[in-house]
């Protein structure tokens, strides 16, 4: 599929890819190639264009090993863009809504008030945890904390909020490969080489979600996505290539492993979490099983 989506011109726009790993691997992070493309085409655009990400979840690697190891920096400097390490910028407050009250989040200060438009460029997964990693949870990577899975007590608000607060946000989807039976890191890698331009993050999922024949309301953030109106309930007819849709449409399976069925029993769960990952007991838990399997990154 030819690259044509939408993108802004002489704007102030972030990129955001998926690099949840410290160096590409099909199905699970943003293709180079395809990142490349997409930066490139906005500096031709005339925008200043920052490429972000932020450091693995629960520390299990930094942002600059996976900047590197997808050569980010090189690129950006021959193209003139400018790489930016969340982790390492200044922040601000986000504050989510919730029926629960309010919640308070560390957010990157650049993505509140030094952009004007954002680029979202996920990888299409099933994911262990949430079901599905499309357009919507690739900006859970923005969040500036390797602990942030504290907060996936809030996940489908507190997702939502983050895409919500994002300007003129439009997605390009890294279709190269999608990643079947497991994620985000693990599983089946599905060779599509397709290039997918959405104008909003809502419509990407939506449409991601037929494509992958995935039921969204299976999905709980797409769910409340949906309930909230950032996530289209149908599919707007004349919006898509239908013939496209159907000569790229699979039936998406995901097989949890047993430890991974174990954790999202509380992933949910403050208490839990809390209790598994950041407590003495929790600590000493995930030392040990490093110990024996490797970190995530090895």
């Amino acid at each position: 599929m030819p690259f044509e989506p939408e993108l802004p011109r002489g704007k102030r726009v972030a990129v955001k890819p998926n690099l949840t790993f410290p160096f590409h691997r099909p199905g699970v992070t943003t293709t180079p190639e395809v990142l490349r493309r997409v930066v490139a085409a906005l500096v031709e655009r005339g925008n200043q264009v920052f490429v972000v990400e932020s450091d693995g979840g629960y520390g299990a690697w930094d942002c600059e090993r996976a900047l590197r190891g997808h050569g980010v920096h090189e690129m950006c400097a021959a193209l003139g863009a400018t790489v930016v390490n969340l982790s390492q910028a200044p922040r601000a407050t986000l504050t989510v809504r919730r029926r629960r009250g309010l919640l308070d989040i560390p957010f990157p200060r650049l993505l509140l008030e030094g952009i004007d438009a954002f680029v979202s460029v996920p990888v299409p997964k099933v994911h262990c945890m949430t079901g599905v990693s499309l357009a919507m949870k690739n900006q859970w990577g923005l969040i500036p904390d390797a602990m942030r899975l504290d907060h996936h007590h809030a996940f489908d608000e507190v997702v939502l909020e983050v895409n919500r607060r994002l300007p003129a946000a439009v997605a390009v989807v890294d279709g190269t490969w999608f990643l079947d039976e497991n994620g985000p890191m693990e599983g089946r890698p599905l060779r599509k080489d397709v290039i997918i331009g959405a104008g909003s993050i809502g419509e990407c999922d939506r449409y991601l979600c037929a494509l992958m024949g995935v039921d969204p309301l299976g999905v709980p953030h797409l769910r409340h996505a949906i309930a909230e109106g950032f996530v289209p309930a149908q599919l707007t007819d004349g919006a898509f290539d239908a013939a496209t849709l159907r000569r790229l449409s699979y039936r998406a399976v995901l097989r949890r492993t047993p430890r991974q069925a174990l954790v999202r029993r509380f992933f949910r769960s403050r208490r839990l979490t809390r209790l598994m990952y950041t407590s003495w007991f929790g600590r000493g838990l995930h030392r040990a099983f490093y110990a024996v399997t490797g970190r995530p990154s090895a």
